[in-house]
C-alpha cells in the first residue's frame, strides 16, 4: 500500500507541475481569450480507452471522436482547436479528476467509481441497477444532475459535460456455466467499485477490481473466473477468445457504470458564450446522445453474435433473478449508509436512489438519430431497421455533410432538455453560426 500511495503522490505532483503550462495553453495563442477574445483556444480532451475499428470492419477513423473534433472546430469557426488523447496518454484513468482540476485536460472522460471522494453521489450509477439501455442511463443521469449532483460538482468548481452510461451487466464466464446464485461460490469475479464488491461478496465470490482493458489477459490466464460488464466487452474486445466456448449469463443485472465527461466550471466564462455552448452541446451530442443510441444499436446486434461465436447463452429463470434482486436491494441500503458514514450525504443519497428508480420506470427515448450506412453491413442494417433504428445516408449527410448542422439542430425532446440548453437560454443571444445555418436552410 505504501508503494502505491507513493506512486499516486508522485503522479499528483507531476500534474501540479504541468498545470501552469496547461493553463497558459488554455488562454490561446497571442494572449487574450475569454468572452471577448477572437484567438484560437486549444482544448485538450482525454479518454482512457483506445480508438478501435468497428466490429464489422468500419475504420477507426469513423470513431465519433473525429466527428466531434470536426464539429466543434466547424461550429466555432476555428476559435477552438481540439487536441484529443486516448489510451491514458494524457492522464491515468484513476487520476482523471485530478488531471482536470490541475488543467492538464480541459475536458476528460472520468470514472467516478474509481475516485468516489470527488462526486460521491455519482456512485448511485455504480449500483447494480437494471438499466435496460445506455440511452436510459444517459437520460436518468441528466435528471439526477439537475436535482442532486450539481451542488457536489459546484463544490469542486466542475461541471458535467456529457455522460456515457452502460446498460445492466451480464456475466461472461469463459469455462464454467453459472446457472444459479450458488454457482458463484468461490469464483473470482471482475468488479468495478465498492457497490459491486458488496454484491459479489454476498454471492460467496471473490471480487477483483480491474480496469476493463486488463480483463482479457486476466481471463485468459485464469486470474479471473468471470467478468461482469455489458455485452459489448466479451464480443468487441475479444474476451470470448479466452473461452471454450464461453458462456454469456443474463442474471437480470449485476452491475452498472456511468463514465462522465467533466470540465472545470470556468470553461463557461473563459470561452465566448457561443463557443462554450457549442463545445458542451456538441460534446454531449457526439459522446452522450449519439454514442448511447449507437451503442444500444450495437448491443442489440451483439446478442445475435453470441451463438455465431460459439458461446452459450444462459438466461436465468425469473425466480433466480428475483433472488438476486433481493441481494441488490440490500446493497442499495448499504450504499445509503456508506454515503452517510463517509460523505455525510445519506439523506440525499436515499432520495436520489428513489428518484433514479422512478426515472427508470418513467423513461421514454428521445428523438431518433439516423445512422450512416457505412457503419453496418447489409444484414445488420436490416436487423436494426426491423428493431426501429434509422439507417439513412441522406439524413446522415445532413448531419455531417459539407453543409451539415453537426448536431446543433438536434433536439432530444420537446418537453425536456439537459442543463446546458437552459444555460444557453439565459445568455439571451442567438448563436451566430447556427443562426446562419438555419437561414440557409429556411428554418
Amino acid at each position: 500500500m505504501k508503494g502505491r500511495r507513493k506512486g499516486i503522490q508522485i503522479a499528483l505532483a507531476v500534474l501540479m507541475i504541468v498545470s501552469a503550462a496547461a493553463a497558459l495553453a488554455f488562454t490561446g495563442c497571442g494572449g487574450g481569450g475569454g468572452p471577448d477574445g477572437n484567438e484560437t483556444i486549444k482544448i485538450k480532451a482525454g479518454r482512457t480507452y483506445p480508438l478501435l475499428p468497428g466490429y464489422w470492419g468500419a475504420p477507426a477513423a469513423n470513431d465519433s471522436a473525429f466527428k466531434w473534433e470536426e464539429a466543434v472546430e466547424t461550429v466555432t469557426e476555428g476559435r477552438i482547436n481540439i487536441e484529443f488523447y486516448t489510451s491514458e496518454t494524457l492522464f491515468k484513468e484513476n487520476l482523471a479528476f485530478d488531471a482536470i482540476d490541475a488543467g492538464v485536460a480541459q475536458i476528460g472522460w472520468t470514472i467516478p467509481g474509481y475516485q468516489p471522494e470527488w462526486i460521491p453521489l455519482e456512485l448511485v450509477f455504480y449500483l447494480p441497477l437494471d438499466m435496460d439501455s445506455l440511452e436510459m442511463n444517459w437520460q436518468v443521469h441528466w435528471q439526477a444532475y439537475d436535482k442532486y449532483l450539481l451542488p457536489q460538482y459546484e463544490a469542486r468548481d466542475m461541471i458535467a459535460v456529457s455522460a456515457n452510461g452502460r446498460e445492466k451487466y451480464i456475466v461472461f464466464s469463459p469455462y464454467k456455466p453459472i446457472n444459479t446464485l450458488e454457482d458463484f461460490e468461490g469464483l473470482t469475479v471482475m468488479t468495478s467499485g465498492k457497490s459491486m464488491e458488496q454484491l459479489i461478496s454476498k454471492l460467496g465470490a471473490l471480487s477483483i477490481t480491474l480496469p476493463w482493458h486488463d480483463c482479457y489477459e486476466a481471463l485468459n490466464k485464469g486470474t479471473l473466473d468471470c467478468s461482469a460488464l455489458d455485452i459489448t466487452l466479451p464480443i468487441l474486445f475479444g474476451w470470448h477468445e479466452a473461452g471454450d466456448p464461453g458462456y454469456i449469463i443474463k442474471v437480470g443485472g449485476i452491475g452498472n457504470a456511468m463514465p462522465v465527461w467533466v470540465a472545470k466550471e470556468d470553461l463557461l466564462t473563459r470561452l465566448r458564450p457561443e463557443d462554450a455552448y457549442a463545445l458542451i452541446k456538441l460534446t454531449d451530442f457526439w459522446f452522450g446522445i449519439l454514442q448511447s443510441k449507437g451503442n444500444d444499436a450495437l448491443n442489440h446486434l451483439f446478442w445475435y453474435e453470441v451463438p455465431r461465436l460459439g458461446m452459450e447463452l444462459i438466461d436465468w429463470p425469473e425466480s433466480e433473478k428475483e433472488k438476486l434482486r433481493e441481494m441488490k436491494r440490500e446493497v442499495y441500503d448499504w450504499w445509503v449508509d456508506w454515503m452517510e458514514d463517509d460523505y455525510g450525504c445519506g439523506e440525499q443519497a436515499a432520495e436520489l436512489l428513489d428518484d433514479v428508480l422512478q426515472w427508470m420506470e418513467d423513461y421514454e427515448p428521445g428523438n431518433t438519430i439516423a445512422f450512416s450506412e457505412d457503419s453496418y453491413p447489409a444484414e445488420q442494417q436490416e436487423e436494426l431497421i426491423r428493431a426501429g433504428y434509422v439507417i439513412d445516408e441522406e439524413a446522415w449527410q445532413e448531419l455531417v455533410g459539407p453543409d451539415g448542422h453537426w448536431g446543433m439542430d438536434y433536439v432530444y425532446k420537446d418537453d425536456w432538455e439537459p442543463w446546458y440548453e437552459k444555460w444557453w437560454d439565459e445568455q439571451n443571444m442567438e448563436h451566430p453560426w447556427y443562426s446562419a445555418w438555419k437561414e440557409r436552410h429556411g428554418k
